[in-house]
């Protein structure tokens, strides 16, 4: 029966808390997975972040909605102007 049994880990190898499941004998495999995931992490943000800076920069390019409705004003005044001038030539051939 003894050879169907788990050894006992060492007292120097059980943790007070953590996911290793109570032993302290898989530490380095996790810590080094860990890092590894952080790493990756990491560049993805940095990845993330560049893409912001870009899409910041051309949206610094972009009209507004202040300038779009100049714009609007400025061909409808221009549209009503030559109305207006042409209905004053029509008159005045008349």
């Amino acid at each position: 029966m003894a050879a169907n049994r788990s050894p006992k880990p060492k007292d120097q190898d059980l943790l007070k808390s953590g996911d290793g499941g109570g032993i302290f004998t898989d530490m380095e495999t996790r810590m080094t997975k860990l890092e590894a995931s952080a790493e990756d992490t990491r560049s993805t943000l940095d990845s993330i972040l560049r893409q912001l800076a870009r899409m910041d920069t051309k949206l610094d390019f972009k009209p507004d909605q202040g300038w779009i409705i100049n714009m609007v004003c400025v061909v409808l005044g221009v549209v009503l102007a030559s109305i207006a001038a042409t209905a004053s030539v029509i008159a005045l051939m008349n």
